[in-house]
């Protein structure tokens, strides 16, 4: 596929064709235009990586998830997730355990680990009872 010069000599919009499409200043003004990152701040980019860090490990516990375990994200949080357990063998077969996952906001700092809180009766010794937290 070609595309040809109008007559005139002139592309649409007045200006003249240059070889490659682009002048060097038109190259070089569109990549620090695009080099620039709407996050301006140091911590807004920290964030923004453990926020993306969190969506890679979604992405990975989806596809390597133990049988019977189902986690899905919040709508309205990428810190915020809901799980469900069936349990098919052992003491507790055919029992169904739904839990929440929280992320802080640290996440993925070393020394920063999620909240796992239990919304469904468990009745085990790393289990809060009244909370339903996990230890």
């Amino acid at each position: 596929m070609s595309f040809r010069t109008p007559p005139s000599g002139k592309i649409p919009g007045g200006r003249t064709p240059s070889r490659g499409g682009a002048t060097p200043s038109s190259r070089t003004s569109r990549r620090s235009k695009s080099a620039r990152s709407p996050i301006t701040s140091e911590a807004e980019r920290e964030q923004a990586l453990r926020d993306y860090k969190v969506t890679i490990e979604y992405k990975h516990l989806k596809q390597h998830a133990p049988s019977g375990v189902y986690v899905i994200p919040a709508l309205d949080s990428l810190r915020l997730f809901y799980g469900v357990i069936f349990l098919r063998r052992g003491i507790y077969h055919n029992a169904i355990f739904k839990f929440q996952i929280h992320l802080p906001k640290e996440y993925n700092n070393q020394n920063t680990y999620p909240s796992i809180v239990f919304t469904s009766h468990v009745y085990n010794p790393h289990i809060h009872p009244e909370t339903g937290e996990l230890d």
